[in-house]
């Protein structure tokens, strides 16, 4: 390969690490069906920054300026939260050809260079030609275009997946398949010998391969300069649920990089080579392989010599597929049909699949954290993902962890609420009235401990953190083999174990935001009501069949076989008609509790005294769980009618958005978001 004077530049100016720092952003647009394969017809349309949603098309963009790694999160996130948003009623059409007649589909792509690379060559040499600064990144950008014109007809073939179009009462049978129809429809009649200068490009609106910037009209990048390099012409790739893979992602990196940096060929480009190859057979040897597998083969040299990472992977997949045409794409659709009746039938089965999953994955985010973000991208407000394994995310540019927790927070404080003894002490000397508690730092701790507690109704629970399913309630004083078996399971999981003295009344929990309480929910331990005629088992199968969420979900685990045993009941026990049966008696999040809300039922002197125990914390967004035996009797301190039991910095939000008596889910994700606008 031979570099010009731009590439020799760079190496001398030791700037080829920033030729694998290009920056992304990419649009997609499906079409959107209903269960019943016809268009759908969208009820609540949206439209902002990252997302419109209408009838019948959805377009979803990513954010601006990330690396491809960052780029691939994004479109995944994206994707994943609207497919949820749609629920099950809706499928996204997985080719860039629409099933109905649709506006534009498939992907836009857009990608810069880094600016620091602009100016230090133009400050290294190229000042000393005399051009302007926004002229010499004009041209660099100009001269990369050129490139992938002479290149193009490699796209179609390499991630051409569109073989037919689809016309109402044609059969796919009538149709000779090609690798992309919809490449066809979108063929751009610009040559790269017409490159010679922006303002030969801005007659052009229709360009597949582009240049743009952030400007209201195209012509300001002639005195403004140009953003990024813009390709619309790539079919969305039907393999994955998201529609652009990283190896196409790479592959434009890579070129952009090589085109940067090489000497430009003379080699003359035949207007309709592109569209040839995209109206191949996609089971036909192509016209272009020669050329293309010449040219992949020199990327491969250019990507080895530059370390461009993770590129080996690409270039084995992109090679495989100029060798062998049946792993192309179109030709991989073709194949895949299978005992589908045609491809329409396939691409239906594919949406079904991607939706289906949609719904059931978990992302690697926290619960509380994806709620927030859907809220965010559906919404328009700017988001990042710091941390996914964290939860640490920032929204309009507030750090925000679990959903919940910003840096109101007193950090301090924060670490004090996990040692749920060392807090109840605070408070106590602060006249806030919390259960007896015993702690044990290691198992033979309950000796001693035995004697102070046989004769109590206790709880066993971890002395760090929030609690886990291993907690265990005894309403009744526990014989002591019961007492060492539920401390044994807790130290399991936990460094110290809590034995706290049960006290009357039902556990609530508050939930802060902004130092105010918007919900206040009272926790129902799992349990089921009895119909006269069906078995227990039976019972729990179908309470499981209507869970909204994952912690509605009733298990059947030790604690909840032992709860049943000391109710005298069976799993085949038929319980008797409006007869509600506890499978624990602990309201533990994830084991089956449901929540009830009571906010604007409480006598408000307890909301009063709820904010006064989390200013004392310094708690201003988190959640206090707290027994309170008559929630309508107003307040009074010396009748300790308020019960300390914990504080949580990071809360989980699915128990008030999913409360008894309310169908819906409700938008408290919104109010998260809506303090950050």
């Amino acid at each position: 390969m031979n570099f010009d004077e731009i590439g020799t530049q760079v190496i001398a100016s030791e700037l080829t690490e920033a030729l694998s720092a290009c920056s992304f952003q990419i649009e997609r647009t499906w079409q959107i069906l209903e269960r019943k394969q016809q268009l759908a017809q969208i009820k609540r349309p949206l439209k902002n920054q990252y997302l419109e949603l209408k009838s019948g098309v959805l377009r979803l963009t990513t954010k601006k300026g990330l690396d491809l790694a960052n780029a691939l999160t994004d479109m995944k996130l994206q994707e994943s939260i609207v497919r949820q948003y749609l629920g099950s009623n809706y499928r996204l059409w997985p080719f860039s050809q629409g099933k109905f007649a649709s506006e534009r589909l498939g992907s836009k792509i857009r990608v810069a260079l880094p600016e620091k690379l602009f100016s230090e060559l133009y400050v290294a040499r190229f000042s000393k030609s005399k051009i302007s600064y926004v002229k010499f990144r004009n041209q660099v950008y100009l001269k990369i275009l050129r490139g992938f014109y002479k290149n193009q007809a490699l796209f179609p073939y390499l991630f051409g997946a569109t073989p037919y179009t689809w016309q109402a009462d044609i059969n796919e049978k009538q149709l000779t398949p090609k690798r992309s129809v919809a490449w066809l429809k979108r063929a751009s009649t610009i040559s790269s010998s017409e490159l010679n200068e922006l303002k030969d490009l801005l007659s052009f609106d229709q360009a597949l391969f582009d240049l743009g910037g952030d400007y209201a009209k195209r012509d300001e990048m002639l005195a403004k300069g140009i953003h990024y390099l813009e390709f619309k012409g790539l079919d969305l790739d039907p393999f994955v649920a998201h529609g652009v893979t990283k190896h196409q992602l790479r592959l434009l990196e890579v070129m952009v990089g090589y085109f940067l940096m090489t000497e430009e060929t003379e080699r003359p480009v035949e207007m309709v080579e592109a569209e040839k190859i995209a109206a191949e057979n996609p089971f036909a040897k192509t016209a272009i392989f020669v050329k293309g597998h010449s040219f992949l083969k020199e990327l491969d040299r250019f990507a080895k010599k530059f370390g461009y990472a993770d590129w080996q992977g690409t270039f084995a997949l992109l090679e495989k597929r100029l060798k062998e045409v049946e792993t192309t794409p179109s030709a991989q659709l073709l194949r895949a049909q299978g005992t589908h009746e045609d491809l329409k039938e396939y691409g239906f089965f594919l949406a079904e699949k991607y939706q289906t999953a949609a719904l059931l994955k978990q992302d690697g985010f926290d619960a509380n954290t994806r709620s927030v973000l859907a809220e965010a991208l559906l919404t328009g407000l700017d988001y990042q993902v710091i941390s996914a394994d964290q939860g640490l995310i920032s929204l309009n540019g507030n750090l925000v962890k679990a959903g919940l927790q910003t840096d109101k927070n007193s950090a301090l404080m924060t670490e004090m609420w996990q040692q749920k003894e060392l807090t109840k002490s605070f408070l106590q000397s602060h006249g806030v009235a919390s259960a007896k508690a015993w702690l044990l730092q290691d198992k033979q701790a309950l000796v001693k401990v035995w004697p102070k507690v046989k004769d109590k109704a206790v709880v066993v629970k971890n002395a760090l953190g929030s609690s886990s399913p291993a907690t265990q309630l005894f309403r009744l004083p526990p014989k002591e083999k019961a007492l060492k078996q539920a401390v044994l399971a807790q130290f399991k999981t936990s460094e110290q174990v809590m034995i706290e003295q049960v006290v009357a009344g039902s556990v609530y929990r508050a939930l802060f935001v902004d130092g105010q309480v918007v919900s206040l929910i009272e926790r129902i331990p799992a349990n089921v009501v009895g119909d006269g005629r069906t078995p227990l088992k039976e019972l729990i199968m179908k309470k499981n069949a209507r869970a909204r969420a994952k912690f509605e979900e009733l298990t059947l685990g030790e604690i909840e076989r032992q709860t049943l045993s000391a109710q005298g009941l069976k799993l085949d026990s038929v319980i008797a008609r409006g007869i509600q049966v506890l499978l624990r008696y602990d309201a533990t999040y994830a084991t089956g509790s449901q929540s009830y809300e009571v906010l604007d039922e409480i006598d408000p002197s307890y909301v009063t005294e709820l904010k006064r125990i989390a200013q004392l914390l310094k708690l201003a967004d988190g959640a206090l769980d707290v027994v309170i035996p008559n929630i309508y009797q107003p307040f009074e301190a010396e009748a300790e009618q308020l019960i300390f039991l914990n504080a949580h910095a990071t809360p989980t939000l699915a128990l008030h958005e999913y409360v008894l008596l309310e169908p819906e889910k409700r938008p408290l994700a919104k109010k998260l978001v809506e303090r950050f606008k």
